[in-house]
């Protein structure tokens, strides 16, 4: 399931198509081709159930991939994005109240550790940001 999650990243960063139907059709193909790579590789290392797993995954990319399910993939992705920056955002608002509580008693040690709290959840919600201006992108490009 990692590898199909990690070659669903990497077709999502293929690029814009011209319409839907035809990223659709470059992303099924691309998914199918990283999928046939993993499964040689796989085949080297003798890894049979890494194998068996793959060829599942393939099977299932060629019978459902279409239009629709690389559309609605994206869609859900933007989704998953959207919730996970706004519980991020509330995480921020959690470590803000208690650097607050901190400073309020001059606790030099709860202030910094909060500070870094703070500072790795902003970081956090960059991230977060910029993959979803991404996903955003490519549902987009999928829409026109």
């Amino acid at each position: 399931m990692k590898k199909l999650v990690s070659v669903l990243t990497v077709v999502a960063s293929i690029g814009l198509f011209a319409s839907a139907s035809t990223y659709a059709a470059e992303s099924c193909n691309a998914k199918s081709a990283a999928l046939e790579k993993e499964i040689r590789i796989a085949q080297q290392y003798g890894n049979t159930y890494k194998v068996a797993g793959l060829k599942s995954a393939l099977a299932e990319v060629k019978a459902h991939c279409t239009s629709a399910s690389v559309l609605a993939d994206a869609q859900k992705d933007v989704k998953k994005l959207e919730r996970k920056l706004a519980e991020k955002r509330g995480d921020i608002a959690e470590v803000q109240e208690d650097l607050s509580e901190a400073k309020a008693k001059g606790n030099a040690q709860k202030i910094a550790k909060y500070q870094r709290k703070l500072a790795e959840k902003q970081a956090d919600v960059r991230e977060i940001q910029q993959e979803l201006s991404q996903a955003r992108a490519d549902l987009a490009s999928l829409n026109k």
